[in-house]
């Protein structure tokens, strides 16, 4: 059954996952040459913010993308704006990362290989899960070198000329190709203009030179004007000159851009160009490029950036995804779309109604509404106004109206409120009888009411089957004509429910200070008096468990202290730690913690003596106080309770949980000890019963020199600070050894830590680490270990060995202790790759998450991991596929019992096939001897540790360590 569920657990087991690793060259670069470049890679433009993605940051998703041109391009712009936007609205984690190689303006591209160190230097730290490349000279530069600085990552183009048939078969590459409709354009412009010539303007880049093989296609096609003309590299001077020679009506299609000054110039951007086009000549304008809608030109069908850019994000997207680039062929039709300026089509006389269909019109005349809205919103304000002073004055007037009808009824609006009330309004005269009683119409017929105008207040409540009412209590107050303060009694209603009322009243005297009688009120505080015992109730008991809670508990405990004091009366206090608890709460959740807590507290509370005190101290702490009890009778109580608990077995859906109790026992019949001493010695007992082993008893007798010389020792221990001030600390190391190769050179040790007490002697890790944890300083033990550990890595001999170093849950789980720990090895001597981390399952569980982002970080630099004692959780299995881990530790309570027990050796067998398929290595512990070594050699575990291998020894002698 075991094998079984261990396989099926194995066949659910993800592949394990690869790391990707970036390498890369420094180069150094020429700053005077090249410093703008500089500027450029270090400040790139990124979504989000760069600050985002500091060295060693783990994005979810990181994409480089790489212009061909300069950022202050209006094209570049367009496309970075669009490939943010779809960003923003397909994945909004991603990160994305622009970088700009400004072909345009340095089309040598001299600076090539110092961009690409560059990029390399800057991206080293950051994986990157695509590459996209945008316009021709960044792609060509980049499949050039992809192999030096972009091995493995998937690449997508975006604004490549036109369909390059080669770059269908580059493998790990796909993207979208720019459709220009220049076509379209130039058999629009023809139609809209009627005119058979055509001016196009080109420039002699790279993109220029693509131009001249479209030009020549063009002319081949129907209803292409039969004269075309081309001007390569003008400058704004020369515009009118160069154009002169042509027919004013020829449209002018802008395919390059104009030169600043000269003929090989700076090329001046699109919207600058055709603005400078518009005023030189006066040719129609027509472009297939968005940027110039809105400049001057009429239109046409324009290739968008923004569109162009989504069409090459939504590959990234299923890349992203999972899908093999391979597998996504290039886009080889943009989305173009026809778009025209409206101004431009008034100014040439031309009718939107001509346009081909679909046009989009932009530049619109508003309308008065939109050239007026202001004056419009301001006399819509002025007309509201004015109604609202004619609202508000006639509300003036209709509230006037209403203050004299309100006047009217306040008398009688008062009385009301006083007879239907909740309180009953009485008046006694100077007789003492009631003289006045507000009538409640039957809301309360027990108490006061109308019906008794006339008898003394005393007397209406002399009947005691229906009424507790101290009766002399109000005579002597009545009598010496004090005020009635707070009187409470109770009244049974006819339904025989008891409520509960309460008098308050004061006496009248006249102007001459002469007695009058009494004026109050009766209360019904039911609800109130209820709600108050809840409060006290819960001031006292816990919520969840209905138990006292812990200043309840102390308070009977302080009781029975100063009881203890005057009778002598033996009592016992007993402290109960739950075992394993936490485990439930990080593996189920605290709802299933607290269901578990309930369930306990009732089994508990059914367990008592009639005077036995039981409250709930802590989170999974209770305390039981037990009255005229010898310490023999408590120890037999907590015996059968720690075995109640263990038989106990909460069912929540589909899972059984169990834990158990650990119980202190403490004395007392004297004042030998306070109460806050009584409760730590008990805790302190406690913890001795789960140090001896959990699920056990520990008696703390009047003279318990072991509890009091393991109370100093605690007390000693748990100041880590000055026990490594002292330098009483000191590392071993133990030897892990391959199995199947045990005369192999390299070594592998664990390092330990010891301790040396005042008196010079030794003691273990198990009898500190422990109260580190609990007392909140094993951080500073692990950065001793890990520090100490690095600085004597090479005066212990060590050369090439791997270390494994323990590191405790605080570390693990602490944004701040994991930049100490890399801190650590990136500043030490040490190679990362001979530095192996060990964690336990349950420091991991505990924030997973954390633990996760704790281990990453680490294996960025080379350091390598191992899951220790495995097997012996609950839920190792569980857990262990989502932690990356290099080794796996088997705990020594599955091996110890190998050579004799089979189904030991059935479930190390699994456990070892589980990692190797998880691309883990394996290792024993508690290996003794050579019976147990041989049969790890036969289930063909990797390597094997304990005292059968090597005991532990000093990393470095005594007199190394003083000399250091």
């Amino acid at each position: 059954m075991v094998k079984t569920d261990l396989i099926l657990r194995i066949l659910r087991i993800s592949a394990a996952s690869f790391n990707r690793s970036n390498s890369g060259q420094q180069s150094n670069m020429d700053y005077k040459k090249y410093g703008w470049l500089w500027k450029i890679a270090i400040v790139p433009s990124l979504s989000g913010g760069f600050l985002a993605a500091m060295p060693n940051a783990i994005a979810e998703e990181n994409i480089l993308v790489i212009h061909s041109y300069h950022p202050e391009l209006s094209w570049t712009d367009q496309v970075k704006q669009g490939i943010d936007q779809s960003f923003q609205k397909y994945r909004p984690d991603a990160k994305v990362f622009h970088e700009y190689l400004d072909s345009k303006r340095l089309p040598a591209l001299e600076h090539s290989q110092n961009f690409l160190a560059l990029i390399q230097k800057k991206y080293q730290n950051i994986p990157l899960d695509a590459l996209m490349v945008s316009d021709d000279p960044g792609l060509k530069l980049i499949l050039q070198s992809r192999d030096q600085y972009f091995p493995k990552i998937p690449m997508v183009f975006l604004g490549i000329n036109h369909v390059q048939p080669e770059l269908y078969k580059i493998p790990g590459l796909t993207g979208v190709f720019e459709k220009h409709s220049l076509a379209e354009t130039v058999q629009a412009a023809k139609q809209l203009t009627g005119a058979d010539g055509l001016i196009i303007i080109n420039d002699s880049t790279e993109t220029g030179q693509a131009n001249v093989k479209r030009i020549d296609a063009l002319k081949k096609l129907p209803n292409i004007p039969k004269a075309i003309q081309i001007i390569s590299d003008v400058t704004p001077q020369e515009l009118p000159q160069r154009l002169s020679a042509y027919p004013p009506s020829w449209p002018v299609v802008p395919l390059g851009q104009l030169r600043l000054n000269k003929k090989d110039g700076e090329l001046i951007n699109f919207e600058a160009d055709t603005q400078i086009l518009k005023s030189k000549v006066p040719n129609p304008i027509f472009t297939e490029t968005s940027m110039r809608v809105g400049a001057g030109a009429i239109g046409g069908k324009v290739l968008d950036g923004g569109a162009h850019a989504d069409q090459a994000v939504q590959l990234v997207d299923q890349i992203l995804d999972g899908t093999n680039p391979d597998n996504l062929e290039p886009i080889s039709e943009s989305k173009n779309l026809w778009v025209f300026d409206a101004r431009e089509l008034e100014r040439f006389q031309i009718k939107p109604q001509r346009l081909p269909a679909g046009s989009t019109i932009r530049y619109r005349q508003p309308s008065f509404y939109e050239q007026h809205q202001s004056v419009v919103w301001m006399l819509t304000g002025v007309f509201s106004s004015a109604l609202v002073i004619i609202a508000l004055l006639m509300e003036v007037l209709r509230r006037r109206a209403q203050v004299e009808k309100t006047l009217r009824e306040n008398e009688r609006r008062y009385r009301d409120l006083a007879e239907v009330g909740a309180n009953i309004f009485w008046e006694l005269d100077e007789n003492l009888n009631l003289s006045y009683v507000s009538d409640l119409q039957g809301h309360q017929p027990s108490a006061i009411s109308s019906q008794i105008i006339g008898s003394p207040l005393t007397d209406v409540f002399a009947d005691e089957e229906i009424f507790e009412f101290n009766t002399k209590r109000l005579e002597t107050i009545l009598h010496w004509r004090r005020p009635i303060r707070d009187f409470i009694f109770f009244a049974k209603e006819d339904n025989q429910e008891m409520r509960i009322f309460k008098l308050n009243g004061k006496p009248i005297v006249d102007d001459a200070q002469l007695f009058q009688g009494y004026r109050g009120i009766q209360r019904d505080i039911t609800e109130e008096y209820f709600l108050t015992k809840k409060i006290a109730y819960q001031a006292a008991y816990d919520s969840l468990t209905n138990l006292l809670n812990r200043s309840e508990f102390d308070s009977r405990l302080q009781e029975s202290v100063n009881l203890a004091k005057e009778d002598d009366t033996q009592y016992v206090l007993c402290y109960l730690d739950l075992d394993q608890f936490k485990l439930v709460n990080d593996t189920a959740g605290h709802i299933v913690g607290d269901q578990l807590l309930t369930d306990l507290a009732h089994l508990l509370k059914q367990k008592l003596r009639p005077d036995d005190v039981l409250g709930r101290l802590g989170g999974d702490e209770f305390g039981l106080l037990m009255q005229d009890c010898t310490l023999e009778e408590a120890q037999a109580f907590c015996e059968k309770l720690v075995t109640q608990v263990q038989n106990f077995r909460f069912q929540w859906r589909d899972s059984q949980f169990r834990v158990g109790v650990s119980v202190g026992i403490v004395a007392f019949a004297d004042a030998s000890y306070s109460a806050e001493e009584l409760l730590s010695r008990a805790d302190l007992a406690c913890y001795k019963a789960k140090d001896s082993g959990r699920g056990r008893v520990y008696v703390a007798n009047q003279n318990d020199r072991e509890l009091d010389h393991f109370q100093l020792q605690m007390a000693h221990i748990a100041d880590i600070p000055q026990a490594i001030e002292e330098e009483r600390l000191f590392l071993v190391k133990q030897p892990i050894q391959s199995i199947r190769q045990p005369t192999s050179l390299h070594r592998h040790y664990e390092i330990l830590l010891r301790l040396r007490d005042g008196k010079n002697n030794i003691i273990g890790p198990g009898l500190f680490i422990p109260a580190a944890e609990r007392y909140g300083v094993i951080a500073l033990i692990d950065h001793w270990v890990l520090e100490n550990t690095l600085d004597q890595y090479y005066q212990c001999g060590l050369e090439d060995e791997m270390v494994s170093i323990n590191l405790s849950g605080a570390s693990i789980n602490d944004d701040r202790a994991t930049a100490k720990v890399i801190a650590l090895i990136t500043q030490s001597s040490v190679p990362p790759s001979n530095i192996c981390i060990e964690i336990t399952e349950t420091a991991t569980i505990a924030q997973l998450d954390q633990a996760l982002r704790f281990i990453e970080s680490l294996k960025d630099i080379g350091v390598k991991f191992a899951l220790d004692d495995f097997g012996s959780g609950v839920s190792s299995l569980s857990y262990l596929k989502s932690l990356p881990v290099d080794y796996l530790k088997i705990d020594g309570s599955l091996i110890k019992n190998i050579a004799v027990v089979e189904s030991d050796r059935e479930i190390i067998y699994l456990i070892n096939e589980l990692a190797h398929k998880r691309g883990m290595k394996t290792i024993a512990e508690f290996v003794e001897n050579e019976q147990i070594l041989e049969q790890l050699r036969i289930i063909g575990v990797d390597y094997a540790q304990g005292y059968g291998i090597g005991k532990p020894e000093p990393l470095m002698a005594l007199n190394q360590v003083m000399a250091s």
